[in-house]
């Protein structure tokens, strides 16, 4: 079809990309991998309580499912009509977090419980240029703004065994879709569905100051509100290690693989699955050992098929009454 007016066919398709782009941002599930450090899979030998505050940083564009980051879209050949789209998509976050290590033992484990309310800044400066054959017939800039009180994350179930130098750990954390949601609102802060992880981690300490961690998390998702959809499961394989110095630093390397393992479901619902994988470091300063520290996170994603991801940094403080 021939549009004389080239801003019309850009109009119908920014008011898809909306959408796309919505749907897109959320059908991720809720779990990011290594976003723990190795030890903090497990409890402690010491109850007591520990506050931490994170600000996360991320830059992301979509990669589609050959792992291309996907900023062309090609209308038509004859006439031949596509549009250019330039992404700047960035997503801010405030975690607080609470975490709470019991006395005494279950099931001859030492258990515990956390809390993640978490509130999220999504932005994005998008600019669509329109191409009529070799003249550039148009452009349109749209920002999205929006800041709210992200999906609020509880672990009610968290249970360690350690032995010598082995520590077994395993954990049910719940997703609540508390964010700010609305079908195909491009300033969704929330997810709109419950999600179910289920997680378990091994550590080894081949000597006291170095460790090695594993975990394999499992992430169930329930029906998304207001639409016919249902995400996928989502496997993720976390692996990292760390060295602990005298006074209580700490640095360690990550890095792990995520995989959609089951059909999207509902009427849209996507045949493709998507996949990601990430490698990232960190390092842990205590001021007063044991009391008050600052950490900081740095991870790069790679092998990115039908998601948003990028580069991401973390900072933090952390203080415990232990």
């Amino acid at each position: 079809m021939f549009y004389k007016n080239p801003l019309v066919p850009l109009k119908f398709f920014l008011a898809f990309l909306l959408i796309v782009s919505g749907t897109k941002l959320q059908a991720q599930g809720h779990y990011t991998g290594s976003s723990f450090n190795p030890n903090d899979y497990f409890i402690p030998p010491s109850p007591g309580w520990v506050f931490s505050l994170y600000y996360s940083y991320s830059k992301q564009d979509f990669y589609n499912n050959s792992g291309d980051k996907s900023d062309k879209f090609e209308i038509s050949q004859s006439p031949p009509l596509s549009i250019e789209l330039s992404q700047n998509v960035s997503t801010s976050s405030i975690i607080p977090m609470i975490l709470y290590f019991g006395k005494g033992k279950i099931l001859n484990a030492r258990w515990g419980a956390s809390l993640l309310p978490i509130a999220n800044k999504p932005n994005a400066s998008i600019v669509l240029d329109f191409y009529s054959g070799q003249n550039n017939a148009g452009e349109q800039v749209i920002n999205i703004n929006s800041f709210g009180l992200g999906d609020f994350y509880i672990q009610p179930i968290w249970l360690t065994w350690e032995k010598e130098n082995l520590a077994t750990s395993i954990s049910y954390g719940l997703w609540m879709p508390t964010g700010k949601y609305k079908t195909n609102s491009p300033e969704n802060v929330g997810l709109g569905y419950w999600s179910h992880n289920f997680r378990i981690a091994s550590r080894i300490k081949p000597i006291p100051k170095i460790s090695f961690t594993t975990a394999l998390t499992y992430e169930l998702n329930s029906k998304q509100k207001g639409i016919d959809y249902i995400e996928g499961s989502h496997l993720t394989y976390d692996i990292s290690s760390s060295y602990n110095f005298t006074m209580g630093h700490e640095i360690g390397l990550y890095g792990y693989s995520t995989w959609q393992t089951s059909n999207d479901k509902g009427e849209k619902g996507s045949e493709l699955k998507d996949k990601i994988y990430g490698i990232g470091a960190y390092g842990s300063y205590w001021f007063i050992p044991g009391k008050i520290g600052v950490l900081a996170r740095f991870t790069d994603n790679f092998g990115i098929r039908n998601r948003y991801a990028g580069l991401s940094v973390q900072l933090g403080i952390n203080y415990l009454l232990l």
